[in-house]
């Protein structure tokens, strides 16, 4: 694993690697009004009592990124994985995506923290104040009724990689997928080679494209789950065998998603997904990918 680690520390904003210490502009800026009170005028707790007992809804603020995401960035060899599980859940991999800019100030204030680890000109931050940890699908079924009931905006978190900032946008109510329910760690399936029709209830469904792209295993991801998790149940599920009976072909660095890897411009050119066709999209939730059995052709 510990190629996994190194590979995860790649994740880092580089030019953050500057700062010694958090930057005096931060702090300015987390006086500016946190909009912990952002649409008061709504029912939250109505969306709360239709939540499943492990879900949560909470308020964020500026205040919060400044205390739980900025630090990790003055660590000499920051790493997303510090990042990932923070209370109110908006630290994102790169600090300039938090930040609500024009593309000229963004580019000066990454040449600014390139060079002299800090920037004299105060950010406005583009984060939101309402956070949603789903557990389960009807979790995200709930906020997404409440969201086009109330004409809301949502943005979607898993590993915090959008390099737009898009995953954590001002003025949204936040999906953070984190705490979604895991599948991966008992989620590979051995595909039936002669089930080759799909049932009426989609249960063999990613077995079918599987076994028609010559592959005979797949697995079930969960929503939140990132690359670490999922290489992690693949090597478990390896030794429990005593043979490496299971590959799959994803991102070079741990804390990426394999949802927003396969589907927002991923398929990473250095891991050979669109050659070895791995993965499998199937439109639901959560999705599934095929892994290549040491047997199966190739």
């Amino acid at each position: 694993m510990v190629s996994f680690a190194r590979a995860a520390r790649r994740l880092i904003l580089p030019t953050a690697l500057a700062c010694a210490n958090t930057s005096t502009s931060f702090v300015a800026a987390a006086s500016e009004p946190t909009g912990s009170g952002w649409r008061n005028d709504l029912n939250w707790s109505a969306l709360e009592s239709q939540l499943s007992p492990s879900a949560s809804l909470i308020d964020t603020s500026i205040e919060n990124y400044v205390e739980e995401c900025l630090p990790e960035f003055s660590e000499e060899s920051s790493t997303n994985h510090a990042l990932i599980n923070q209370e109110h859940g908006v630290c994102m991999s790169y600090v300039i995506t938090a930040w609500d800019l024009t593309r000229a100030n963004m580019t000066k204030m990454n040449q600014d923290y390139a060079f002299n680890g800090k920037t004299d000109v105060e950010p406005s931050y583009n984060l939101p104040s309402k956070v949603l940890f789903p557990s389960v699908a009807s979790d995200v079924i709930h906020a997404i009724q409440f969201a086009e009931k109330h004409h809301l905006e949502i943005s979607i978190k898993n590993s915090g990689h959008s390099f737009s900032g898009a995953s954590t946008k001002k003025d949204t109510l936040l999906l953070n997928m984190n705490q979604y329910t895991h599948y991966a760690p008992s989620g590979i399936t051995d595909c039936d080679p002669m089930g080759t029709t799909v049932a009426d209830d989609l249960s063999n469904q990613a077995c079918v494209l599987a076994l028609a792209r010559n592959k005979s295993n797949v697995i079930r991801v969960g929503g939140g789950e990132n690359w670490d998790k999922v290489y992690r149940a693949v090597i478990a599920a390896n030794k429990a065998l005593e043979k490496y009976k299971y590959h799959i072909v994803g991102g070079a660095a741990g804390t990426v998603s394999p949802m927003g890897w396969t589907w927002q411009g991923g398929n990473a050119g250095t891991t050979g997904d669109r050659l070895y066709g791995t993965c499998v999209y199937l439109l639901s939730c959560p999705p599934l990918f095929s892994l290549r059995s040491s047997t199966a052709h190739v």
